[in-house]
């Protein structure tokens, strides 16, 4: 039987990252002094990112990870968005759109996402490409023009080759 498209994706984020390192309880979110990381923290601590619940990934944005939590649990996001895309898809492929360069702070945080995406392997990465490309052609109608997976892949994960 053929695999839908979707599965395809599923399938592909679930093996590139099967051997994701768990970041450690203390290196799970960005700032432990920011109370909506040390929730983020709390939530997830000891977890593995496929024991996280929709609603903890719904309440909890993957913004407020450490680069080790984001290379971590990116994957609990990116599967809990294929099965609701009107609620998560937007917010997740938001989180995968790099800022632009129009200000100094804007450049600020396109380094720090940046850094974030260049950390992850390359299977991750075409996963993640995967994943957006899905969302484009399949959940296009969920997103506005700042929200685009167009957008995520121009401006980054186009660039990530098979």
């Amino acid at each position: 039987m053929p695999t839908s498209r979707i599965d395809s994706v599923r399938q592909q984020v679930r093996a590139a990252f099967a051997d994701a390192v768990y970041p450690g309880d203390d290196r799970i979110a960005y700032d432990p002094d920011d109370w909506e990381s040390a929730e983020l923290a709390r939530a997830f601590r000891g977890k593995h990112w496929s024991e996280l619940s929709p609603e903890a990934l719904q309440y909890h944005s993957s913004s407020f990870l450490s680069s080790e939590g984001f290379w971590f649990y990116l994957p609990a996001y990116l599967l809990a968005a294929l099965d609701d895309h009107g609620n998560r898809m937007p917010m997740t492929v938001y989180g995968l759109t790099p800022h632009d360069e129009s200000s100094p702070e804007e450049r600020e945080l396109r380094d720090w996402q940046l850094e974030r995406f260049e950390g992850l392997t390359a299977d991750q990465k075409n996963a993640v490409r995967a994943f957006l490309e899905y969302a484009r052609d399949e959940a296009s109608h969920y997103f506005s023009q700042g929200e685009s997976p167009r957008l995520a892949l121009e401006r980054y994960w186009g660039r990530v080759h098979p």
